[in-house]
């Protein structure tokens, strides 16, 4: 059984179409877990025309939860490894083929492929196994996933994927990149590149919202791991939180509200209990 599975929130219906589409050829069943949406009944009318199972959240249980309920209805159906998909991506032909075809190598219990981004050029990894990968696109052990305990459902969305990669690592399993196949994929709107003492970065202008789980994630998973991380990449980790300030009041819209937020999302980084 080959099963994809997508979180849905307040979905471009004309994307997730062709997300479904594309899956739906790849695939024996795609699992959506909707986290609230507005247009849920939009939702459902479009997973009529596919092999869907639509699980639907009265409200906005965030990423990690959602990916839980997909991994254990993935499960239940018989699945032994998850195409895990943003709402807005649309997965390569033969994409699912391709990792199929390199499961059971060793110690390999996720899979990534290559990304292309609608609003900007992601940097294309130059090895074989790489130590993290983002959610869409990924294709994950389920055995792995149900020994780690699943994604970790405090970091409710951003660094949820880093985390699992983190942890999947820690259990000493690897990071498969397969760069013949790939994905359409964007990360937000209102995407630019910068240029700053020769250091080039990526600014994703995302929203005040975003910006305190992004803030307060950051510190979280500094801290849930700090002792295998060790104390020069813990402070690193915390760094690159602190001066994030500096990107959003210098290159990004909506500069007070993002202030708000990141304050916010530090100190809920120091006090939120570890899982």
């Amino acid at each position: 059984m080959l099963v994809a599975g997508i979180v849905t929130y307040n979905p471009d219906i004309e994307r997730l179409g062709e997300n479904l589409s594309a899956a739906s050829s790849q695939v024996d069943r795609v699992v959506i877990v909707d986290n609230g949406s507005k247009n849920y009944p939009a939702i459902t009318g479009l997973c009529d025309k596919f092999p869907t199972e639509v699980i639907h959240n009265e409200e906005n249980r965030g990423i990690a939860t959602a990916l839980n309920q997909i991994a254990s209805k993935a499960t239940e159906c018989g699945a032994n490894w998850l195409l895990t998909l943003d709402q807005d991506s649309v997965c390569g032909e033969g994409l699912v083929a391709e990792y199929e075809s390199h499961v059971g190598e060793s110690d390999v219990a996720s899979m990534t492929c290559r990304i292309t981004d609608r609003s900007f050029a992601y940097k294309e990894p130059d090895k074989k196994y790489v130590d993290s990968c983002i959610t869409s696109g990924n294709y994950i052990d389920l055995a792995e996933w149900k020994r780690l305990g699943g994604f970790d459902e405090r970091l409710f969305i951003d660094r949820v994927d880093t985390d699992y990669c983190y942890r999947l690592r820690l259990d000493g399993k690897k990071i498969l990149s397969i760069a013949s196949v790939g994905i359409l994929h964007e990360v937000g709107t209102g995407t630019s590149e910068h240029s700053f003492l020769g250091k080039h970065f990526v600014v994703f202008n995302h929203s005040a919202f975003r910006v305190y789980y992004i803030t307060r994630n950051q510190v979280y998973f500094a801290r849930k791991h700090r002792l295998s991380l060790g104390e020069a990449r813990y402070h690193r980790y915390v760094r690159t939180a602190w001066t994030r300030i500096f990107v959003y009041l210098f290159y990004e819209d909506d500069k007070f509200a993002k202030l708000c937020q990141w304050s916010r999302g530090l100190r809920d980084g120091y006090l939120m209990g570890i899982g």
